[in-house]
């Protein structure tokens, strides 16, 4: 049966943090040419190119080195964790779940995802939120477990994403309910008579929302654009005017009546996300809150 010299892969491990042979060698305390000729003979014993040595003074890691970083990460974790338990009698530390949200998104949605393991002792949460290129990015240097977005994501051509849709919600246009009004104006009526307010051009599926205005061939005036979801949100409460936004984001003014539906746009639904990096062995955390939050 074919071996993994777990010690070569060590010395992987601590060169990925630094992506610097020097930096390497001098955490190990052995010579830079230790670390190059061991980190080769770990690709030799795999097969694979872990590291592109184009650029000698900047290397990086290709797409397979990534992969393994994934498991040198659980391997070696795991192992800092034992050695606190037999030298110390150390409790195993809380699962570290590492999310991040875009800035926006709805809270509701964001609490659904990962109720399964509030409270729970054994998983310390850790909610990071901030605009998706910079959590891809983070996300990218292992520094995120998994990313809570309304926005697919493509890979970059070095690191592999993965975008699991968990759930979806129709677009809906609100405004504010009017205390004892007895006839509930249409769509066309409300248009005519009130602004509209739109989620920004970078909402995924505006170009759907606007081929719906289009085709209902009535007159409206776009009073602005917001990229917030949740400015939307105050504006359909405070402001009387008419708001396209997503129902996720207004479901309990809803049910409280404090905001009335007058339509759905169509068939037009926002998605939403949770984007991990591709790999073999997923995080099984993060694989039962998917799970869960597609069966709800």
């Amino acid at each position: 049966m074919q071996r993994l010299n777990h010690h070569h892969l060590f010395i992987f491990w601590v060169f990925s943090k630094t992506l610097s042979f020097t930096g390497a060698a001098r955490e190990l305390s052995i010579a830079q040419s230790a670390v190059t000729s061991q980190i080769k003979q770990l690709e030799e014993s795999l097969g694979l190119s872990l590291v592109d040595r184009t650029q000698k003074r900047h290397p990086e890691l290709t797409s397979e080195g990534r992969r393994v970083l994934d498991y040198a990460h659980s391997i070696f974790e795991t192992s800092q964790e034992l050695l606190k338990w037999a030298t110390k009698g150390e409790a195993p530390e809380a699962s570290r779940l590492r999310v991040g949200a875009i800035s926006g998104l709805s809270r509701n949605l964001q609490y659904e995802f990962l109720k399964p393991v509030v409270g729970d002792a054994d998983v310390h949460l850790e909610i990071t939120t901030g605009d998706q290129e910079n959590l891809i990015r983070h996300l990218k240097d292992h520094s995120l477990d998994v990313v809570l977005s309304s926005y697919n994501v493509r890979s970059d051509g070095k690191v592999s994403f993965y975008s699991h849709v968990l759930t979806s919600s129709p677009v809906i246009f609100v405004t504010k309910q009017k205390r004892g009004s007895k006839k509930a104006a249409s769509l066309r009526e409300c248009l005519a008579e009130s602004p509209l307010y739109l989620p920004g051009s970078g909402f995924e599926v505006r170009p759907e929302l606007d081929a719906y205005l289009e085709q209902l061939k009535t007159p409206f005036q776009v009073a602005g654009q917001i990229d917030d979801i949740a400015l939307l949100r105050i504006f359909a409460l405070r402001s009387g005017a008419v708001v396209a936004l997503p129902q996720a984001g207004v479901q309990n003014d809803i049910n409280k009546d404090d905001l009335r539906v007058i339509a759905k746009a169509g068939t037009v639904e926002q998605r939403f996300y949770a984007i991990t990096r591709q790999k073999r062995v997923p995080h099984k955390i993060i694989e039962t809150l998917i799970t869960q939050m597609r069966q709800n």
